[in-house]
């Protein structure tokens, strides 16, 4: 067995929950180790004992607040066992330090007049954090390390930010967003006309469908509810994704069906049969069928991956029989690989596609959903940088990607949920819906952004609905919608060619896009 001690001093002004959050160690490419973690408080920290199967190295990642960055998952850099326990804020700053100067090869980023601010920052940050290594005693060295991952976190969020503005306008610099770039996400049991305004700006909508809303007595369906939205869509303009079409996450097969959750063999008949009536009813009012959201992480319990791609086929051939150019959509949960660890015999997201492909089913389109702030283990915090990573994964894949279901909170969830900056609040709600719609959509493979819940409850999946909200109940917008809007109209005209930041005035000389 191989044993990792880390050790956190919080008078540096980091500090852990109690009990400590989102503990895992992680191998190479962030594969989750199997490990025993114990934490022992002590009078101003604690410590961390970890033992493992035997490897050469691993990393921690944990929840810690780090003052006026939020309260963040964050992680050390692999490291060999040993006797000697780690300084945990001093191995938190080295892996910020190498995020920095990974990323900037990544991206081609090395010229400082690419990102001044973030330059300037990562050198603060690495000349304190060498002061770190070489300080006098245990105190001088926390706290030099805490100011190191204050000032490594700006500067990755402010590289984040500066790449993304590279790619905005080498992709809009001669043209205009498309016609499906913003959307948002209903509750089917809310009011069309008295959302109506706040809709009206953007250009997709989704449709949540629920086998257990639609058929709660077998052989008897009501689509008043999704009728009503759907009219309202047609009327006004709007293409519609619409399902998730395959779902067997708690609560969303009818309670008639519950009985049979874990016998698929006898609940594949009347799946069919709801499908193939819901699909007939909808098939030329919707753009895009949503076949199922997060099935990989068997959230109702064990199930096999043959019932997965079986039921996955079902629906998306039932969706062609119907209409054979239909477009249809898997969309997967559970980016950040911490929720997979905790469902027996789930996969991980791009495993699962993976999986599809090579079973020859055919979809069009990857939908992602990117939820941060929530109290489930997939959306607690994160950083703008380790957002903008995630997203690189996606790159090279076959199908166009949407980010189908992205959502912060404008309140606090909970103590598990941590926070990026301050407290979550409906302006910080906005700060982030701005900053990360940027990063999202200057990744050319990234077809569109789909906010998770336009009011509050909007999806009955936890980290996604219920204090998400863009507007409140009777319509009134948050600032968040705002700030998408204004994005939304930023790119309807192109944005010209990139600018050096230092550049400002009109006669100033344009330089190559980096990544030209």
């Amino acid at each position: 067995m191989a044993e990792f001690l880390f050790q956190l001093d919080e008078r540096t002004g980091i500090r852990l929950g109690r009990p400590p959050q989102g503990v895992r160690m992680l191998g190479p490419g962030d594969a989750r180790i199997r490990a025993e973690i114990r934490f022992r408080a002590e009078p101003h920290g604690g410590l961390f004992l970890i033992r493992t199967k035997d490897v050469p190295d691993a990393a921690l990642r944990v929840q810690v607040d780090v003052g006026r960055a939020g309260e963040l998952l964050l992680q050390t850099c692999l490291l060999p066992p040993r006797e000697k326990p780690y300084d945990l804020a001093l191995e938190l700053a080295r892996h910020r330090v190498k995020t920095f100067i990974q990323k900037s090869e990544d991206w081609l980023m090395f010229d400082p007049a690419f990102a001044p601010d973030a330059v300037e920052h990562f050198e603060t940050a690495r000349h304190t954090f060498t002061d770190a290594l070489v300080a006098p005693d245990l105190t001088a060295e926390g706290r030099l390390a805490a100011d190191a991952i204050d000032l490594g976190l700006l500067a990755t969020d402010e590289l984040a930010a500066a790449h993304a503005n590279i790619l905005l306008h080498r992709r809009y610099a001669r043209r205009t967003a498309s016609a499906a770039t913003l959307g948002t996400t209903i509750d089917p049991r809310s009011n069309p006309g008295r959302l109506a305004d706040s809709l009206a700006p953007f250009d997709v909508i989704t449709v949540p469908f629920r086998w257990c809303d639609v058929e709660p007595v077998r052989g008897r369906f009501d689509y008043t509810r999704l009728d009503a939205w759907i009219d309202w869509a047609k009327r006004a303009g709007k293409p519609v994704i619409a399902g998730p079409l395959v779902d067997f996450a708690p609560g969303a097969l009818p309670r008639w069906a519950e009985p049979h959750r874990f016998d698929y063999a006898a609940l594949r008949d009347p799946l069919y049969d709801y499908l193939d009536r819901t699909i007939a009813r909808y098939i030329d009012r919707v753009g895009i069928w949503k076949i199922s959201a997060g099935m990989h992480l068997c959230r109702d319990g064990r199930r096999p991956l043959a019932e997965m791609i079986d039921a996955t086929r079902t629906a998306t051939l039932a969706v062609r029989r119907h209409k054979r150019t239909a477009r249809s959509m898997i969309e997967v949960h559970d980016l950040f690989g911490d929720t997979r660890a905790k469902l027996p015999g789930s996969l991980g997201p791009f495993e699962f596609l993976e999986r599809l492909s090579a079973e020859g089913l055919r979809f069009e389109s990857v939908g992602a959903r990117l939820v941060v702030g929530g109290t489930e283990p997939g959306t607690r915090s994160r950083d703008l940088m380790t957002i903008s990573d995630t997203l690189d994964r996606f790159f090279g894949m076959e199908q166009s990607v949407l980010l189908s279901a992205v959502g912060a909170p404008w309140r606090p969830l909970g103590d598990s949920a941590g926070r990026w900056g301050e407290a979550w609040t409906p302006d910080r709600q906005a700060e982030w819906a701005d900053r990360v719609i940027a990063i999202a959509m200057s990744k050319p493979y990234i077809e569109s952004f789909c906010w998770s819940a336009h009011t509050d409850g909007a999806t009955p999946d936890p980290g996604g609905g219920e204090g998400f909200g863009l507007v409140e109940d009777d319509g009134t917008p948050r600032p968040a919608h705002g700030r998408l809007l204004d994005w939304r109209r930023r790119v309807s005209r192109p944005l010209g060619v990139w600018r050096r930041p230092e550049l400002r005035s009109p006669d100033a000389a344009m330089v190559d896009d980096p990544h030209a």
